[in-house]
């Protein structure tokens, strides 16, 4: 699948689940207009790019970077800022790793090298933090950090590229796949919640 595909299609997925009233489960703290405007400016920002010296900067990178910041403002308390801020940095960082060792040794590669990276950073992000604010700036802030490492030790023509279509697929999968997991998760622990209530429940019954 080429590049950029992916993000579309996840983004269809997303509009056919809010719609269908699931967006209280994915993203209960932004509003529906909130989420209007991001879903309209990424659309329209996606296709646009400026250039800054040597770095092309695909405009969606920056809403990245703006939807970082807004979350990182809304976030009470410093610690917790500076928690996100270190996950994000953790994330990056293994970014990097991961897509520099299946560059080295592609026999590491499981289906596809982004969305094994994508796939892994989603895992650790549940693992690390299941808030869905902080899960999404936490990957945002990754990708931001991932994309400046990798872009800044390769050139394509001569030029940084920033906020390509390979790091929307991953931004996308990522997050989509971080909340699809935690939310079943919660689900799987809410139903062994209620089967060992109910188990205890008929124990006592039969102890009286």
């Amino acid at each position: 699948m080429n590049s950029g595909y992916l993000s579309i299609i996840l983004l269809s997925i997303t509009l056919i689940l809010f719609a269908s009233g699931w967006k209280e489960l994915y993203v209960r703290s932004i509003s529906h207009k909130g989420m209007l405007l991001f879903f309209v400016s990424w659309l329209v920002f996606s296709p646009f790019t400026i250039t800054v010296f040597h770095v092309r900067i695909q405009l969606v990178y920056l809403l990245v970077v703006l939807i970082s910041l807004w979350i990182l403002h809304v976030t009470n308390g410093f610690i917790q800022k500076l928690h996100l801020l270190s996950i994000g940095l953790l994330l990056g960082s293994l970014h990097l790793l991961l897509q520099q060792l299946l560059a080295m040794d592609p026999i590491l590669i499981v289906g596809d090298a982004k969305m094994d990276t994508a796939l892994v950073l989603a895992v650790v992000m549940v693992v690390l933090q299941r808030n869905e604010l902080a899960q999404i700036a936490a990957l945002s802030i990754g990708y931001l950090i991932g994309d400046l490492y990798q872009e800044g030790i390769h050139r394509t023509n001569g030029y940084h590229f920033l906020g390509s279509a390979y790091f929307q697929d991953q931004w996308w999968l990522s997050v989509f796949a971080a909340r699809t997991l935690t939310i079943i998760l919660l689900a799987v622990f809410n139903s062994f919640r209620v089967v060992i209530r109910s188990w205890l429940d008929r124990r006592g019954g039969w102890r009286k």
